[in-house]
């Protein structure tokens, strides 16, 4: 799987496959996207339906793309910047709950989205499991994607989505969207994992 930038372009044109696929195969013939697990280049091979809910819970039924690695024989979803790889809720909607429970907020208060307390709880446990993960990747991979070397502990006092946050800032990639989409793109295209 590897999480690109939708730029917004996907995102308004989710639910069409063909807006999708035209996306996507531009992303691919220019090479912007390549294998995370040999890095060599894809070609576009499909796609299947997907879903994601937004904080009112309403589903935004949809398109994913799927690549195929000729060199590896994988095919991996080129899954938009959004959609958070496994959950169903949009990734502004998780990031926001992790981001109003990192700054101490009740889970049980956090007003404004559908999501069960249970879900919520889950999230921000799952996002700090995996976020540790994250910053130790973007620290590490920091050096070869340009040049530069992350001081550890210039985020160490942070939050975790701001340790993050900062982190990406000396990435040469989209400075829109949240956090972890961002983080995303580049989790996924370095073979890292994902939040």
């Amino acid at each position: 799987m590897i999480v690109w930038d939708s730029g917004g372009i996907c995102k308004a044109n989710f639910y069409d496959r063909t807006e999708v696929m035209r996306a996507a195969d531009e992303l691919v013939r220019s090479g912007a996207v390549l294998c995370q697990i040999c890095r060599g280049y894809l070609k576009l091979h499909g796609s299947y339906p997907r879903h994601c809910l937004d904080e009112d819970g309403k589903r935004h039924d949809g398109w994913v793309a799927q690549g195929h690695c000729a060199a590896c024989d994988k095919y991996p979803s080129l899954i938009p910047d959004f959609i958070k790889p496994h959950k169903h809720y949009k990734v502004d909607v998780i990031e926001r709950a992790v981001g109003e429970a990192e700054a101490g907020g009740i889970i049980e208060n956090l007003g404004g989205c559908a999501a069960d307390v249970s879900t919520m709880r889950r999230w921000v446990r799952e996002f700090k499991e995996r976020g540790e993960q994250a910053v130790k990747g973007l620290i590490s991979k920091l050096p070869t994607v340009c040049e530069a070397h992350a001081d550890p502990l210039v985020v160490r006092d942070l939050s975790l989505l701001q340790q993050l946050d900062r982190l990406l800032r000396e990435y040469p990639a989209s400075k829109s969207g949240g956090v972890i989409g961002r983080a995303n793109i580049i989790l996924t295209t370095k073979n890292c994992g994902f939040l």
